[in-house]
């Protein structure tokens, strides 16, 4: 599978069913990566998703075929049972799933929200799908988001450094099978993600 972002796609190759890829970010600037991936990729989509955000996603072109799991208000327990139960279910096929971590960081201990991530990338790597999550780095300490990188194949790494009026942003390959990289520039303007030359 490929991102079907040109300069994302040259530095991480080819990325092989049943990898898990973690999109380290600050706040929603993952968001526009995570959606021009699966627009441009024709394999069967799954999004684990609040209620406000399967409303976003299914308004976006493209993701009307995508399968939501939609967690209710209460986030329990019995919530992310159901979630890895509906996982296991799923017919054997090209997927890239999707799971956004920062509604569950808001209301579950980190370590309850990795050993969730582990169970579903044990579920990936058995049934040979690509898992995409996306999480808000603000929300942990180091070391719990070092546990969290060390579960995944890939770790895309976002960030943004505001001086004054100048907002710079930045994407490195921080964890890869193949080479990891420093950062280079981020562009994103009306939904479209361009990569620059590398940020000194």
């Amino acid at each position: 599978m490929r991102l079907g972002i040109p300069k994302l796609d040259e530095l991480l190759g080819e990325i092989e069913p049943g990898s898990i890829i973690l999109i380290s970010t600050v706040g929603d600037l993952g968001m526009d990566l995570v959606i021009q991936t699966l627009k441009g990729n024709s394999a069967g989509k799954t999004i684990l998703v609040t209620l406000r955000l399967e409303k976003q996603l299914k308004k976006v072109p493209g993701l009307e075929n995508s399968v939501y799991f939609a967690l209710g208000r209460d986030f329990g327990p019995q919530e992310l049972f159901k979630v890895t139960h509906l996982m296991k279910e799923l017919p054997y096929q090209e997927l890239i799933g999707v799971l956004f971590l920062q509604p569950l960081l808001v209301f579950h201990p980190p370590i309850t929200v990795y050993r969730f991530l582990s169970e579903l990338a044990d579920i990936a790597i058995s049934r040979n799908f690509v898992l995409m999550t996306i999480i808000d780095k603000r929300l942990l300490d180091e070391r719990t988001l070092a546990m969290f990188e060390e579960l995944s194949t890939y770790v895309i790494d976002i960030t943004e450094v505001v001086e004054g009026f100048r907002i710079t942003r930045g994407i490195r390959i921080k964890k890869s099978p193949g080479s990891i990289t420093g950062f280079y520039r981020l562009d994103i303007e009306d939904g479209s993600i361009n990569i620059g030359e590398p940020l000194e």
